[in-house]
């Protein structure tokens, strides 16, 4: 029986790896999740709170020969990451420089302060990359697309159904990869699963047979195309550097309008939610702004704080969501776009203290199917 509030947690038997940043963090538990899978490997994924759990309450005598867990910045502000002995780190991005960000920043810097034996995977293409690789004490190993790194993507081919790239070792060609993901994100989210194995020493090759077999990732970029060929996405993306990241790789595909259905959840802050209105605004030629989960808030309060300050006027207020998606599909022409952001895989939506069934894409395919799209 292990107490973490006892001691530090050591046990040499599992092979623990954490994945710690503002994006991305699901995605890539994911993919090496689907790798170790497919390569036959006994493996979990679990957060520090239930890897805890199981240690002080059960013998754990036989656990996945390898542990997988996103460390949220609640795990490493609590104490919880702290206990667990983690043999890789992997550390995606740090987001937008401003003051929260650099205060969350802080909390981690420690935290990824990795000893001797230990390995951090760092995206160096992030501005608080160097100060991880100069506080870490472990092996360090990086992965990147704007500069020269460990691990590289070039010559990248993007398209709505999958990504194409190259992949670089220590500067050379080592494969050909092909992911069914959408995104530039997602070519870092995939570097870093990839640099992981290639700490481990797995060739190269025999990892890029398992990418296009990729699973598609709930309410991640989930999409349908229509009879009148407008293209339908729902996506969980809910904060601006994320949404940001999304518009931008859909701006870079779409030949037609990109018509974005977007709202702010109840715990967004009143700037974060005016740079997610100014994102939305700046990719979309039209954004219909909508209820995401307000809880107990005042639902036009918060698309009070979306719009406030943006001088664009590309958008109307529509706080039915139901109507709002209506709305969407309505006005889209054949090669549009409509991405309907903030829920992704959710089931439900919080209004006034209550939760109803809400699905975006049930909805979606509702309307597609009522109004004969």
């Amino acid at each position: 029986m292990h107490s973490a509030a006892d001691e530090k947690i050591l046990d040499k038997k599992i092979n623990i790896i954490g994945i710690v940043g503002k994006n991305g963090k699901s995605t890539i538990e994911q993919i090496i999740h689907h790798c170790y899978l497919a390569l036959g490997n006994d493996n979990k994924v679990e957060s520090p709170t239930e890897f805890l759990k199981k240690l002080s309450t059960e013998s754990y005598e036989k656990p996945a020969k390898d542990v997988i867990m996103e460390v949220s910045i609640c795990a490493i502000k609590g104490k919880k990451a702290s206990y667990i002995d983690f043999d890789s780190l992997i550390f995606t991005n740090s987001g937008k420089k401003n003051t929260n960000l650099d205060e969350l920043w802080t909390m981690k810097r420690p935290f990824i302060a990795l000893p001797r034996g230990k390995t951090a995977i760092i995206n160096i293409d992030d501005e608080h990359a160097a100060d991880f690789c100069d506080v870490t004490i472990g092996k360090t190993i990086t992965y990147a697309l704007n500069q020269a790194a460990d691990v590289n993507a070039r010559n990248i081919k993007l398209a709505f159904n999958k990504i194409e790239f190259d992949l670089y070792c220590k500067g050379s060609f080592a494969c050909r990869i092909e992911i069914p993901y959408f995104g530039i994100y997602n070519i870092y989210n995939t570097l870093a699963a990839i640099t992981y194995f290639v700490s481990k020493g797995y060739e190269t090759a025999k990892l890029a047979q398992l990418f296009p077999n990729l699973p598609q990732l709930p309410g991640r970029f989930d999409s349908f195309t229509t009879k009148a060929g407008v293209r339908v996405v729902v996506d969980y993306a809910r904060n601006s550097d994320a949404i940001d990241a999304v518009l931008k790789s859909l701006a870079a595909v779409c030949r037609g309008n990109i018509i974005t259905v977007i709202g702010a959840d109840a715990n967004t802050n009143a700037t974060q939610r005016a740079t997610i209105g100014k994102k939305a605004l700046a990719y979309s030629k039209q954004v219909i702004f909508t209820t995401d989960n307000p809880r107990t808030e005042d639902p036009q309060g918060i698309i009070y704080d979306i719009i406030k300050g943006n001088v664009r006027r590309n958008y109307r207020i529509c706080l039915d969501r139901e109507k709002a998606i209506e709305s969407a599909l309505k006005m889209a022409k054949s090669r549009d776009v409509i991405i309907i952001f903030g829920k992704g895989h959710e089931k439900i939506q919080a209004i006034g203290g209550k939760t109803r069934f809400f699905c975006d894409k049930k909805t979606a395919l509702y309307l597609v199917q009522k109004f004969e799209i």
